[in-house]
């Protein structure tokens, strides 16, 4: 039995030496006849990544939530065996519903969300006429080094125009800003909201940072304003005590300081009976005295450094008893 032939409405574009089509397919009538060429199955002449589920699957959940959608296109190259033909007079394109028609060069995940989605929607595709294995692996170079994703930072700066911050994200966002502007904040003129910068904490490592901290049955369920005197007391009591007072803006440094928050001020609590800057310098000064001239570390290989000298600073002795 002969394959069925398809047409749908699409506009042709003629780019350099390139041709390709715009269309919209309903899923159905396009995820069947769609291959991907994967590295790891075919070493000679694959170049895709491996398919990631998990992805595939968000995507399917967003698409039928009913109130998402994703303009982007996927970019196919029709093999021979699709029997690709335009007409420009009806401006239609078609193709034979045969297996491996169309190998995806961009779009794999969101083509697989499509197809997982329980709303038969149409994809918007970009169809390449023509190419050679050399001319497909060389767009897919191109595709994947010419394009460039959002900086992490401004997406996190935006997300409150979108209405989509956790209630979590929208503290951190407050106390970011607040931390940027106040003229008693150490770190005023020292944060950097939508990219990241030398010598600045991005919005990214502030939220990584203070993302833990915030989940401290001390601070849990305190008003804006003292949460905001109360982080700024911690981050002005190291500052005042760093000999480098660069290692404040250094990422891991800083992030491994919200890390040791909670054992801090508790701390503190124990032993001066509250939380004002001039108590937490006390209890942090040997951390903040550590010297790590020339060092570059990880979060974690400064937390072991400075959990131990906490620790240490504030064991029991003779004298105590």
């Amino acid at each position: 039995m002969a394959p069925t032939r398809s047409s749908f409405q699409a506009l042709p574009l003629t780019q350099n030496e390139h041709r390709f089509y715009f269309s919209t397919i309903p899923v159905d009538e396009l995820f069947p006849y769609c291959f991907v060429a994967r590295r790891q199955e075919d070493p000679s002449q694959g170049f895709q990544r491996t398919l990631s589920q998990d992805r595939a699957n968000d995507i399917a959940r967003y698409l039928s939530a009913g109130n998402g959608s994703i303009p982007t296109n996927v970019v196919l190259s029709a093999q021979p065996i699709a029997s690709l033909k335009y007409i420009a007079g009806s401006k239609t394109l078609s193709f034979l519903q045969v297996e491996r028609s169309f190998l995806v060069l961009d779009g794999q995940h969101r083509l697989w969300g499509y197809s997982k989605c329980t709303r038969k929607h149409r994809v918007p595709v970009a169809i390449y006429q023509g190419l050679t294995r050399a001319e497909e692996a060389k767009l897919f170079i191109d595709i994947n080094t010419n394009q460039r994703g959002v900086p992490a930072a401004l997406l996190l700066d935006i997300k409150q125009l979108a209405d989509m911050e956790s209630v979590k994200e929208n503290i951190m966002r407050v106390l970011f800003d607040r931390l940027n502007t106040d003229g008693k904040s150490s770190l005023a003129g020292r944060l950097s909201p939508a990219k990241p910068s030398p010598s600045k904490i991005s919005r990214v490592a502030f939220n990584r940072a203070l993302g833990g901290a915030l989940d401290s049955e001390l601070v849990r369920g305190l008003e804006a304003d003292p949460l905001f005197q109360l982080v700024r007391n911690y981050i002005n009591a190291f500052d005042a005590e760093l000999q480098d007072s660069q290692l404040l803006t250094r990422a891991s440094y800083f992030e491994a300081m919200f890390d040791i928050f909670d054992e801090a001020l508790r701390l503190t609590l124990g032993k001066k009976k509250n939380l004002k800057q001039a108590s937490i310098q006390e209890i942090i000064r040997t951390i903040a005295k550590l010297d790590f001239t020339g060092q570059s570390m990880t979060r974690k290989e400064y937390l072991v450094s400075m959990q131990s000298s906490l620790r240490q600073s504030l064991a029991v002795s003779v004298d105590m008893l």
